[in-house]
């Protein structure tokens, strides 16, 4: 069993034991825009990992067309009938993803994206508690966030600020030679630029690199970012994926229950 997985399964476990001994299940709502595949595919996997801990999950599929507005509405109308919910992105080009991410009651904001949630992004979350859980000793280190995103790339360089470290982030716009630069001298690598073998980490001898992409190569097989590198490489499928789920759950029973 790999690291990732061990210590998803074993976190499951922790919370399943907690829930158990409340009064009342936490409920979480999905919402899905669509028909995206993937993200019907992240949906029920969420739905089962939320049964697995004793998690009550309802989702909803509203149809593509709707409006920002008509989606607007159906989150204030139904939101406060649950402990936390959830937006599953990506909302086609038309939805306005900002002013969504505002509306959410900011104590029901388990996916951490709006500005005054009392969570942290799940994904960023995941991997910083990951992190922990093996020891890594981030005062002081060389971290390098590759991705400036929102949803990842943004918040885990913040998480790793609070947490010491030495924190460069790079992007899909860096030039080559200044990126091999920044990654020869890393301590900590955390990929999220979502580009399919964006990073050779071949070169690379024990340094910890979180690949946090999600791609699909010209055979219909997810990858992520990076390639090469062995065991000191996040795998995908089977890696940061379950960090960001695990990290879900937790912020579901934290708004269910308080911390």
């Amino acid at each position: 069993m790999n690291k990732m997985k061990e210590y998803a399964a074993m976190r499951k476990v922790e919370l399943k034991e907690r829930i158990a001994q409340e009064c009342f299940p936490p409920l979480l709502l999905i919402i899905r825009v669509g028909d995206n595949p993937a993200s019907a595919r992240y949906v029920r996997n969420k739905i089962k990992d939320c049964e697995e801990v004793g998690i009550f999950a309802f989702e909803v599929q509203l149809t593509d067309g709707i409006s920002t507005a008509g989606l607007v509405k159906y989150i204030q109308e139904n939101q406060f009938n649950y402990d936390g919910i959830i937006v599953q992105q990506p909302l086609p080009k038309h939805i306005d993803q900002e002013l969504v991410n505002r509306v959410i009651d900011p104590k029901r904001d388990v996916d951490g994206f709006h500005p005054m949630s009392r969570f942290k992004p799940a994904t960023a979350k995941g991997i910083i508690d990951y992190l922990e859980w093996r020891d890594f000793d981030f005062e002081g280190m060389n971290a390098v966030v590759i991705g400036r995103s929102d949803i990842v790339g943004k918040p885990v360089a913040k998480l790793l600020l609070e947490k010491d470290c030495n924190v460069t982030i790079c992007h899909s716009k860096t030039p080559h030679k200044n990126l091999m630069n920044y990654v020869y001298d890393a301590d900590l690598i955390i990929c999220a630029v979502g580009k399919e073998k964006f990073l050779n980490c071949t070169f690379l001898n024990n340094t910890p690199v979180i690949d946090v992409g999600i791609n699909f190569d010209e055979n219909g097989k997810l990858c992520g970012d990076c390639i090469g590198g062995g065991a000191n490489v996040s795998p995908v499928p089977g890696g940061v994926g379950l960090l960001t789920r695990v990290a879900l759950l937790e912020n579901v029973m934290e708004a269910a229950y308080g911390s």
